[in-house]
């Protein structure tokens, strides 16, 4: 017996193949973009992290931003004039010079541990003082990252 020679249908036309291959090809060309894409973003410093430094130059220009409030993560003695929160002033930040160190980040919310060093973090009593260990948000940290222009990387890209 004689196999009939395949024949496309009469529906079936040039412009099908076509379009399929091509439908195929933006398919593969949309999942490898997607690869790249995510080996890019699994690459970059996106959010912070232990360890980042926070450096405000001394009289560095800072962006206009808006003061935050910390509290502080040590107990105070109750006879103390220090109150449990303290405010962190950009530009009080950026005048006088100091640094923020990123300790701890908590698994589950959006809360970080951080230590202060510098001169002074606002004017007036909500002041921090030159050296504070505080808990702040995740979004009250973007905003002094923000403020100071981003984190500082050396010649390896660490962050300083």
């Amino acid at each position: 017996m004689k196999l009939p020679k395949w024949r496309p249908r009469d529906s079936e036309t040039a412009a099908d193949t076509f379009d399929s291959l091509l439908t195929a090809c933006t398919v593969v060309l949309l999942l490898a973009s997607l690869g790249g894409l995510a080996a890019l973003f699994g690459s970059l410093h996106i959010g912070l992290r232990v360890g980042d430094i926070l450096v405000f130059r001394p009289n560095a220009s800072v962006a206009d931003s808006l003061p935050v409030t910390a509290t502080r993560s040590a107990a105070l003695p109750p006879q103390s004039a220090l109150a449990a929160t303290c405010t962190l002033d950009p530009a009080v930040m950026a005048h006088g010079g100091g640094s923020i160190v990123v300790e701890t980040q908590s698994l589950t919310k959006p809360v970080y541990r951080v230590h202060w060093a510098g001169t002074h973090t606002s004017t007036g009593v909500a002041d921090c003082g030159s050296s504070a260990n505080l808990t702040m948000s995740r979004m009250d940290l973007q905003t002094l990252v923000n403020a100071i222009g981003g984190f500082s990387f050396d010649s390896q890209g660490n962050v300083l």
